[in-house]
């Protein structure tokens, strides 16, 4: 794993509490994701992230950041298959669903079919991304994983925003 900021002067003082920042940040609107993978024991995991845009074009590259403490991270290996499913405005509830804190009951009652690599996709998103775990870089507390496009599939239907601590749909382009 790679470590961001190693010169970074941690000592520096800052003036803003995590609530501040985290306030701050929200007022940025970004699309809502589900990342799956498949455990090292088969089980299927996914978690609502929202943390998630490309990287490159050549080579088709993403990220998404993950909090350290995430089930998600369990057992991370270079070349692990992973899916980010872009939800649709009509999918809040998956969005809340894959963000509860009990991760064991997240697949429980959800449309999902294994996909690539038998990694699950759910039903009724707009897009979804085949990816490769490329690189794993560690970022105060979370990581950011770098994941290599290997196929992607683009639906019908509008993205799902979270802005302003709330989830909204966008409107109608003209």
């Amino acid at each position: 794993m790679n470590t961001a900021f190693n010169g970074l002067d941690q000592g520096s003082a800052i003036d803003f509490s995590a609530a501040e920042f985290r306030a701050a940040c929200g007022l940025f609107p970004t699309g809502v994701t589900v990342v799956s993978r498949r455990l090292e024991d088969g089980r299927p995991y996914g978690m609502t992230v929202s943390s998630f845009t490309s990287v490159s074009l050549d080579p088709p590259l993403i990220l998404v950041c993950i909090e350290r403490e995430a089930g998600f991270v369990a057992d991370l290996k270079t070349g692990l298959p992973f899916l980010v499913n872009v939800l649709g405005e009509d999918q809040q509830h998956l969005a809340k669903r894959f963000s509860n804190r009990r991760e064991e009951d997240r697949f429980s009652g959800v449309d999902w079919t294994p996909d690539w690599a038998n990694v699950p996709r759910l039903e009724g998103t707009v897009a979804s991304f085949r990816c490769l775990l490329s690189e794993v870089v560690e970022a105060g507390d979370h990581l950011v994983l770098i994941g290599a496009v290997r196929g992607l599939e683009r639906h019908q239907g509008r993205a799902l925003v979270w802005c302003e601590r709330g989830y909204h749909c966008l409107p109608t382009p003209k």
